[in-house]
């Protein structure tokens, strides 16, 4: 990719930096805005499969999605560079905003001003997830999976709603619409799994978990442990 190419997708990764707002899901909105319909970097069925993967993957969705854009436009330069302009702005505002906290004196006036936050978000996370529904909601299979989702999470009301309806509605969608080449490179997959690591990744995540619920909180190893554990969870 030219050097003026690469300097107009940083310049469109700064925007997005500093507009996007909410969750992964309200980011793809503006994800579509920037890399897909003012300059094609990447098709739009490339950045739904990006998101897709993302959503599934441990860690920061729209982050994995930006580094996955620029890894893919630039190589692993550009994806660097992606990232570091991505984090360093919300990284410190939240560094500045936790330090305010702690050293303001009215820290009441100071929840009462985070409180129009939350409205503020869930509008625009609304108007993002009503964007992507109208791109991946093609089939009364999807929309019906969406639905039963949404009444699930209302209902259930529960933290580990969200990854089952993941994994069920994922093992559904492949069962009765997934097309013959893609349950073919499936099977391909599948029977290529190394099963020792994959032992080794879940024995570790057991221990980690084990060891960051048992390990005493006085000791001075104790928050190296149970950050590291939940970072790796």
């Amino acid at each position: 990719m030219s050097s003026k190419r690469q300097l107009l997708f940083i310049r469109n990764v700064i925007l997005f930096t500093f507009t996007a707002f909410g969750g992964a899901q309200a980011h793809l909105a503006l994800l579509l805005r920037y890399f897909v319909r003012d300059v094609k970097y990447i098709t739009e069925e490339e950045l739904l499969e990006l998101n897709a993967l993302a959503q599934v993957l441990p860690g920061p969705a729209s982050t994995q999605t930006l580094v996955g854009i620029a890894y893919k436009v630039g190589g692993l330069k550009l994806s660097l560079i992606t990232f570091i302009i991505w984090i360093f702005p919300s990284a410190a505002v939240m560094t500045f905003a936790a330090i305010s906290y702690a050293k303001i004196d009215h820290k009441e006036k100071f929840v009462e001003i985070l409180e129009y936050i939350q409205p503020i978000a869930l509008g625009i996370v609304a108007f993002g997830a009503y964007n992507l529904s109208k791109r991946v909601l093609v089939s009364q299979l999807s929309v019906f999976l969406a639905i039963s989702a949404i009444i699930s999470t209302l209902v259930l009301r529960n933290a580990y709603v969200f990854p089952m309806a993941i994994l069920i509605g994922g093992m559904i969608s492949s069962a009765l619409d997934a097309p013959k080449e893609e349950s073919e490179i499936r099977v391909k997959l599948f029977s290529n799994i190394n099963r020792k690591k994959l032992v080794y990744f879940v024995g570790l995540l057991l221990f980690l978990a084990l060891l960051g619920a048992i390990i005493n909180r006085t000791s001075p190893f104790s928050l190296p442990i149970r950050l590291f554990e939940n970072f790796y969870r």
